[in-house]
């Protein structure tokens, strides 16, 4: 009875430690997909962030007539690296200096410097960010009557931060892309396992688990939810059990691991 059962058992242990080894290497790309979909994620809001707040403002001098402000700005809206112009008159530069700042503007103002020079506040695209420096002075060259104020700290961190989003973006699809076509390079041989569901549920199972670990690590923090949401999204984990799924179907169909 024994010899009989011999061969089932070590089948069974076969098929044991097939699926655990299909797990294990499912889970271990689970989880960095699953780190790097939170720094994609988190990359790209404090890219938005950063260059929805970066400005170069240009100030007007005294000579510089009133009447010749509405010209110079719509000179600048025909550039096709700025992507908006605001013009702000002395009261309006005092309104906003008093929503940013009330101390400094009341400070100002103790010291009689109720008049603020009028400005243009531009926001510039990507490309222009990357080339402030050349770029600021062929403004400053071109309009004599307006000095260039930015902080170059700032346009230097968007470019960075671009940079990192734009590398981590590329470096995601190409592995997506090596990851699914070996899928098809596996799928072309011949299938010698009879247990093709198990895989799949092997690799949904790894996925699952590649949640719980992100979920055990953000834990401690004490904000699990507002971090899963800014960590994820609902469509990137199914596509992720999708992903896993698929993954572990072809892991078992391989079987040269």
């Amino acid at each position: 009875m024994d010899d009989f059962l011999e061969p089932q058992r070590r089948k069974s242990k076969h098929v044991f430690r097939l699926y655990r080894r299909v797990f294990t290497l499912t889970f271990a790309v689970a989880v960095l997909l699953q780190i790097v979909s939170f720094t994609q994620l988190q990359l790209k809001d404090y890219f938005t962030r950063l260059d929805g707040e970066f400005k170069v403002i240009l100030t007007v001098d005294p000579e510089v007539k009133t009447e010749d402000l509405t010209q110079i700005g719509e000179s600048l809206s025909a550039k096709e690296d700025i992507l908006e112009v605001k013009l702000f008159s002395p009261a309006d530069a005092l309104a906003a200096l008093q929503k940013k700042n009330p101390q400094l503007t009341e400070a100002l103002l103790l010291m009689g410097r109720n008049k603020m020079p009028a400005y243009f506040e531009l926001r510039l695209n990507y490309k222009a960010v990357n080339n402030i420096g050349p770029f600021v002075d062929n403004l400053a060259a071109e309009y004599q009557g307006l000095s260039p104020k930015y902080s170059p700290q700032h346009a230097r961190t968007i470019f960075l931060v671009g940079l990192c989003l734009r590398i981590v973006n590329m470096a995601m699809v190409f592995s997506l892309l090596l990851l699914v076509f070996f899928m098809f390079l596996v799928e072309a041989y011949p299938s010698v396992s009879r247990h093709m569901g198990a895989g799949v549920f092997s690799g949904l199972l790894a996925a699952g688990a590649s949640l719980v670990f992100i979920a055990a690590l953000v834990y401690p923090s004490g904000y699990l939810l507002p971090a899963l949401n800014a960590f994820t999204s609902v469509g990137r984990q199914v596509a992720l059990f999708i992903l896993c799924g698929l993954l572990g179907w072809t892991l078992t169909k391989w079987q040269k691991f």
